[in-house]
């Protein structure tokens, strides 16, 4: 079988995809900041302990986040170049 590409259509599916990025790097931007700076809600271990948890946690989700989005732009980029 043979695989056709149609430009105008590859052209589509980047702007489209272009268009999902931004909307994505605006909610990560929003949500970032308190994700990974979270207060302890106590003075006690637990609390301390939850809030590190959660911190980490959203650190981890920052780097992935990264990873993702240079996917994103190295697929859109692909898109674009044939």
């Amino acid at each position: 079988s043979y695989l056709i590409a149609a430009p105008e259509l590859m052209a589509a599916a980047a702007t489209n995809l272009a268009s999902i990025e931004r909307a994505l790097s605006s909610a990560h931007a929003a949500a970032v900041s308190s994700i990974t700076q979270v207060s302890a809600a106590a003075g006690d271990e637990v609390s301390a302990a939850i809030a590190a948890l959660v911190s980490e946690q959203g650190q981890q989700y920052r780097a992935l986040s990264a990873q993702a989005a240079a996917f994103h732009s190295e697929f859109v980029a692909a898109l674009t170049t044939g």
